[in-house]
């Protein structure tokens, strides 16, 4: 005889085939539902670059290294200036792809493509005429960081 878990008045009761199923088959929507959303989650990293007062536009890149997880970034920022430029720099002086300044269109996140698994730094060409230092923060989709 086939049993499945409890029993009725000290008696195991008898196993029915219909109810094993529905468990196993609802295991499996489970899992299913989990791999879904593990594979649906993309990371944001915020990443920070420092315009130093006096800055005539020469290009400051961040102290911190990102590599794409796809085939191209999406970078956002709420305080983005109008006449900010965007590059990114390969770590692996080797390679001679550089890729191009971008400007960072208004209200609208600036989407690059990269190399996945590569190492980049992103630099910002800002002029900054002011006495203080400018602080910009991106944050930025689908990256892995590192601090150097």
């Amino acid at each position: 005889m086939n049993y499945l878990f409890g029993q009725k008045n000290g008696f195991p009761k008898k196993a029915n085939k219909g109810d094993f199923m529905k468990k196993i088959i609802s295991l499996i929507i489970v899992f299913a539902c989990m791999l879904l959303l593990v594979g649906c989650y993309t990371k944001t990293e915020s990443i920070k670059i420092i315009i130093p007062a006096g800055s005539q536009g020469d290009f400051i890149y961040s102290d911190a290294e990102l590599s794409p997880q796809k085939s191209r970034i999406e970078i956002k920022s709420i305080d983005m200036p109008n006449d900010a430029k965007f590059v990114l720099k390969p770590i692996n002086e080797t390679k001679e792809n550089t890729y191009e300044c971008t400007n960072f269109p208004k209200g609208q996140p600036l989407l690059i493509e990269a190399e996945k698994g590569e190492w980049y730094k992103i630099g910002i060409s800002l002029q900054n005429s002011t006495d203080e230092d400018i602080v910009i923060v991106l944050h930025i989709e689908n990256i892995k960081t590192r601090n150097k």
